[in-house]
């Protein structure tokens, strides 16, 4: 069966790069294109799947999607891959990694510039109405806010646009793992505030937190990245309390579950 990687594109919501599918991986936003696939005679099944944003597990993950929906066929006979096809696995994925890399520095500069160019947030802006949220923590680009989002050394590397009617972009190629929206971490002095550092999924969520309480947050923005972000709060911050703020969610409630036994239990060791 030939591999139809322009097919595979159009019906993934992706494009064609350089002979590769980039398509969203599972799980991601629509406009992440983090997986790539490849049309190849060395591997078993006629394609090389890489994640960049994912694990090996994605990876297998996204064949059987793929064959799932009839682009790969079906073996009942796999046979394990040969040195020289892990060899070329392996050199694609360096190559696509480094690719992604240079479009995520690329991205992060045209975040950094963006925010450096915005103004100060309106009070009037209409999602803020409508959430009853004052403007602190993010700027406004036209009629667009900006949510900054960095990694745990503080650095921006993505900038969250909302529209006025809440709907939500992040940079194109800009990165999302790991990042995360904070307000009230630190105070002037860079020391960490008083009182606890409260952790959950969106920006609106932990302003009204913030706002309610007057605790430091950070909004993981997307629910892929909340254990991720909790655990690089606790290594910031070993003895500060950490409060989850969960969504009322059950697939979230036993993400949360399992990340608070790992924070704890890595608080002990």
């Amino acid at each position: 069966m030939i591999v139809d990687i322009e097919a595979i594109a159009r019906h993934y919501g992706g494009k064609v790069c350089k002979g590769n599918a980039l398509i969203p991986t599972p799980g991601h936003s629509a406009r992440d294109r983090g997986t790539a696939i490849k049309a190849s005679a060395h591997a078993p099944d006629g394609c090389l799947v890489a994640c960049y944003n994912g694990t090996q597990a994605d990876a297998l993950a996204v064949k059987e999607m793929l064959r799932a929906d009839g682009f790969l066929a079906h073996s009942a006979h796999a046979r394990a891959l040969s040195m020289q096809e892990r060899r070329s696995i392996r050199q694609a994925e360096l190559a696509r990694k480094r690719e992604r890399l240079e479009a995520e520095e690329a991205a992060a500069r045209c975040a950094a510039d963006l925010w450096a160019n915005a103004s100060r947030a309106d009070p009037a802006h209409p999602y803020l109405v409508a959430k009853v949220l004052e403007p602190f923590g993010i700027r406004q680009e036209g009629r667009d806010l900006l949510v900054p989002m960095v990694d745990p050394g503080f650095r921006l590397w993505n900038v969250q646009r909302i529209r006025p009617d809440g709907f939500k972009l992040f940079g194109k190629d800009a990165r999302t793992a790991g990042l995360f929206w904070p307000h009230g971490v630190h105070i002037q002095d860079g020391r960490p505030s008083a009182g606890p550092l409260v952790i959950g999924e969106g920006f609106a969520t932990m302003a009204a937190v913030h706002s309610a309480t007057g605790f430091g947050v950070a909004a993981a923005m997307s629910a892929r990245n909340l254990e991720t972000v909790a655990r690089a709060m606790r290594k910031l911050f070993p003895t500060r309390e950490l409060v989850i703020a969960a969504d009322d969610d059950r697939h979230l409630a036993l993400l949360w579950q399992k990340c608070i036994f790992e924070i704890h239990k890595s608080r002990l060791s």
